[in-house]
């Protein structure tokens, strides 16, 4: 045993800053208490030790620590009776010091080597700063204050942990704690000990609170303390590696890569191995079956190989058909060629230079939940060593893939909200309100009433259209084109099986055929369409089947004109094909637009957000209190809103010109908002699933709405909306102004030339009294129509 005062750390004690006095007294009361309470042998040993410190009667007081090294014979007694029976002390950290523990004058060789070791380490860290460790030192006093003076148990915290790097190996940490044990240990104040209210005393006893709530009703220079404390020191690497994989799915970092770093570090330190690594690999499942997911895979060392190597999918394939249904611990100590040559999957780790590799299963509630990799790259493992140590970390993998499992889901399910239904974010409270009140009325037993409709008032609207430019005529012109062709074609064919008496044409539907092509070349209409497919399916294809039997010299025609037939490739739709690809583009560039922008205006506030798909893209954005009503709505926030629609509109400008060089049909797209500055109401209509205005007022707004599209300047016959340009309607002169302020703003940005035409419109069907602002948006690629 070591006799030696030497400190802990004198930057982390209050050592010196209180009266405390070394003191045996409160041991020695305990040996008389184990006496007379104690009825085995060892009352024998606690009188034996009594005898020995009556040798001694100026123990009766207190002594420094230096005097106390005069009796290294009463301080073994006190190790013999306070530690255990069968103790190797150059293993066991055990230690006598200060009340405070802040100088240590007897203790076993193997915990001054830790106290020097840690003077020693600069990596030592005490998993807290220094007035973060004094204010818990000072918190420690007061709880002992409490529990000694006025019996309240206050669940005294005794442990600090304590970390350092492992000498063995400096990229893992090995963790202490260093356990204070208080039991021989006075408490006493200075004259009359004040009276504590309960709720002074509840609030110190939460968790985190200030020491200062007692500074000012017992100051600590009005406390003595006395005796001497036992300090522990123990390994504590393998629970506080649990522990902290426990802390780091309760925070659930959202960089998932980074979570997973910490849980693998964990790990590591929990098997004392850096070069042992981990991965895991959810089973994901969409209607049941197995899929896979590259992201959520990713933390696979499987998966990661075999990516680099193209192969992920396969790999995935392979392992999870064939584990699936014998789910087992597959351990690899040394992979090789003949495990290779039976196990495909493993030949990217291989290729990777992984030398050994293990799979043990996981179950969350009883289901497989996915797999736990353990690998390495340098060295051979033995696994069967390994388990043991791993087994206490299992439940919180199993929590961890389950939460892949769970995001992954999720995600499925918002996907399905965002692109299949109108139950957005900012509404889908008021859906769960409504659902809840239903079944509240349900349990209390009262009739299945409707349940309630769910509905929004004072809503702000935003409208806007992008429509593309003679979308209808580009039709026309697609169909005219393709019509002709396979008209042509079909003629062509008809008079060369004329040729042929065997062939048996009738004229007449060479006739027929003529006539059609004579009219489409004039005009097309879509019952043109119609007219001409009925005639194909009742006369052509059956007769032109015929022919390829009758007359095989014309096979290798009709086969030609079958081909020409085929939608998705055929020159008989050629131009059809190519208006509905260049429509496309334009339809994906915009929906991704408006996706990201959702996105964008939910951070200003929340907003109901419908998309309607046409030639183009038209859009309803509602915004107000009724949505948000414990959030603030105030104007500003509205004039975000209105500011963004107006920045929106040139964005897309810019967007569809940029696509132009790159589609097949030229086409252009016009811009249009209807401004709108009264609040209107909505209600959720459950026969058509969908969001719809209420109110007479409110269905005026949604007339003009449908109207405006094809608008026409007042004596003019020039229609408002033109590519490049951004057209405003509205009905009074003060929303107008409102949206003169964002043009001025984006004309001095120059993102509009400054052009600004003013116009009276023409009358619609029950409304009169339009105006509208055009602007020009300055992009020099912009075609203007003249």
């Amino acid at each position: 045993m070591e006799v030696d005062v030497f400190q802990i750390s004198k930057s982390l004690t209050l050592e010196g800053e209180l009266d405390t006095a070394f003191s045996f007294r409160p041991f020695i009361r305990d040996m008389h208490h184990r006496i007379e309470t104690e009825h085995t042998i060892r009352a024998q040993f606690y009188r034996f030790v009594l005898q020995n410190f009556n040798n001694y009667p100026q123990l009766d007081a207190p002594i420094t620590a230096v005097e106390a090294l005069k009796y290294p014979d009463i301080l073994e007694l006190i190790y013999a009776v306070l530690s255990p029976s069968v103790t190797d002390e150059h293993n066991f950290h055990w230690a006598i010091g200060t009340p405070l523990p802040g100088n240590i004058l007897y203790s076993t060789p193997a915990f001054k080597d830790f106290v020097e070791l840690y003077h020693q380490d600069q990596s030592a860290t005490i998993n807290q700063g220094q007035e973060a460790f004094k204010n818990r030192q000072k918190d420690f006093v007061y709880r002992l204050i409490l529990k000694k003076l006025y019996k309240i148990s206050s669940d005294i915290d005794n442990d600090t942990i304590y970390t350092k790097l492992d000498e063995t190996n400096c990229l893992l940490e090995k963790y202490y704690k260093i356990h204070i044990d208080t039991a021989y240990v006075d408490v006493s104040v200075k004259g009359e000990l004040p009276t504590l209210r309960p709720e002074v005393i509840e609030q110190f006893l939460h968790e985190g609170a200030d020491p200062g709530i007692f500074d000012r009703i017992l100051p600590l220079d009005l406390v003595t303390i006395e005796g001497f404390s036992i300090i522990t020191v123990e390994d504590v690497t393998a629970q506080q590696s649990i522990d902290n994989i426990r802390l780091a799915l309760v925070n659930d970092a959202e960089d998932q890569n980074q979570l997973f770093a910490q849980v693998t570090h964990s790990l590591q330190t929990l098997t004392g191995n850096s070069c042992i690594e981990f991965g895991l690999l959810p089973f994901l499942k969409v209607n049941g079956r197995l899929v896979y997911d590259a992201e959520e895979c990713f933390n696979s060392i499987l998966i990661q190989t075999s990516s680099e190597q193209g192969m992920a999918q396969e790999a995935y394939q392979d392992l999870i058909e064939s584990y699936i249904k014998k789910p087992k611990a597959i351990f690899f100590n040394e992979i090789c060629e003949d495990n290779v040559c039976k196990h495909f999957y493993l030949k990217a780790l291989q290729q990777s230079g992984i030398k050994s590799y293990a799979l043990l299963p996981v179950y969350y509630n009883r289901q497989l939940a996915g797999v736990m990799e353990i690998y390495s790259r340098k060295t051979i493992i033995y696994y069967e060593k390994l388990l043991s140590k791993l087994e206490a970390a299992v439940p919180l993998l199993s929590q961890l893939l389950h939460n892949s499992i769970e995001q992954f889901n999720q995600r499925i399910e918002d996907i399905i909200k965002e692109q299949f239904t109108s139950l957005q974010h900012a509404v889908e409270w008021k859906f769960n309100e409504a659902a809840w009140n239903y079944l509240r009325q349900e349990r209390h037993g009262s009739e299945a009433n409707e349940i309630q409709t769910v509905a929004f008032k004072d809503l702000y609207p935003l409208y806007g259209a992008i429509d593309i430019r003679n979308s209808t005529h580009e039709r026309n012109e697609a169909l005219q084109r393709d019509l002709v062709f396979l008209l042509e074609k079909i003629i062509a064919v008809l008079q060369q099986a004329n040729e042929h008496p065997e062939a048996e044409v009738d004229s007449r539907l060479i006739a027929k055929c003529e006539a059609w092509l004579q009219r489409i070349n004039k005009q097309v209409t879509d019952n043109d369409d119609t007219h001409i497919r009925a005639m194909l399916q009742t006369q052509i294809y059956a007769l032109f089947d015929e022919l390829k039997v009758r007359v095989p010299a014309l096979r290798e025609e009709i086969e030609a004109y079958f081909e020409a037939e085929n939608e998705e490739t055929g020159e008989g739709f050629k131009h059809r094909r190519a208006l509905e690809n260049s429509i496309g583009k334009i339809n994906q560039a915009l929906n991704g637009y408006f996706e990201k922008a959702q996105q964008k205006l939910q951070q200003i506030y929340p907003c109901y957000f419908e998309k309607f798909r046409t030639d183009g893209v038209e859009y309803d954005v509602y915004t107000g209190k009724s949505l948000a009503p414990d959030m603030t709505f105030d104007e500003q926030k509205l004039n975000e809103f209105r500011r963004w629609q107006l920045n929106s509109m040139i964005d897309i400008v810019h967007i569809t010109n940029k696509l132009f060089d790159r589609m097949e049909c030229h086409l252009r797209t016009t811009q249009l908002i209807f401004i709108h500055s009264h609040p209107i109401d909505i209600c959720f209509r459950k026969d058509e699933h969908r969001f719809d205005v209420e109110g007479a007022y409110n269905i005026r707004y949604e007339v003009i709405k449908k109207r405006i599209d094809k608008v026409l300047i007042k004596d003019t016959g020039e229609r408002l909306t033109q590519p490049g340009k951004i057209a405003l309607v509205y009905t009074t002169s003060d929303e107008a102004q409102e949206y003169l302020k964002y043009i001025k703003e984006c004309c001095q940005q120059q993102l509009l030339t400054g052009e600004t035409e003013h116009f009276e419109l023409e009358e619609l069907q029950g409304v009169a009294g339009l105006r509208a602002i055009r602007v020009t948006v300055n992009a020099p690629e912009c075609g203007v129509e003249k």
